[in-house]
């Protein structure tokens, strides 16, 4: 089994290319504002108990989908970069030949970026279901304290290792402006 261990120096390297980077490049700005959106629609579908969508289940599922996709354009920004010049997108996997750090501590890099959003607002959505449940049911089902963990923290973790380019679907899209 493969361990990932934190390497301090080649973080700080990582973490000062991405100071430097020019954010303002147009697909990291629009990616931002389709992360922002996606993310506050699925806050304003996940907040509501299982119990209030009584037979339609799928509502919450949805939820967690424009969650998950929210966190994926979010993540984007630490998977293309933007050359200054040609205004080109390029993968950052490609300029690592040019930078001394390892695949790995990149992926870890991103990990630490992408979950930063999902374990400040998963215990959001648990607060105000548990006190939705508590207000108007009474009681909380195993489902309102489960499913927000594993699908906002759980979830996106395991995409993040599982696919060949994690969570970042549109980063290998190259632009000319």
């Amino acid at each position: 089994m493969r361990t990932f261990k934190l390497d301090e120096k080649q973080q700080k390297i990582i973490a000062e290319f991405f100071k430097e980077e020019t954010t303002y490049f147009p697909n990291h700005v629009l990616m931002k504002f389709l992360a922002c959106f996606l993310v506050s629609l699925s806050m304003i579908m996940l907040i509501p108990p299982f119990a209030v969508w009584e037979g339609e289940k799928m509502l919450s599922v949805f939820g967690f989908y424009f969650f998950w996709i929210g966190i994926a354009c979010y993540g984007t920004k630490y998977a293309s970069y933007a050359e200054p010049l040609t205004k080109i997108s390029v993968r950052i996997t490609s300029l690592l030949r040019y930078v001394p750090v390892e695949k790995d501590q990149l992926m870890l890099f991103r990990l630490c970026k992408i979950l930063k959003p999902c374990v400040i607002l998963t215990p959001v959505v648990l607060m105000f279901r548990i006190a939705i449940s508590l207000g108007v049911f009474g009681s909380v089902q195993v489902w309102d304290l489960v499913l927000p963990p594993l699908f906002m923290i759980v979830l996106p973790v395991v995409f993040e290792f599982i696919s060949p380019w994690g969570m970042n679907f549109g980063a290998n899209i190259s632009t000319r402006m």
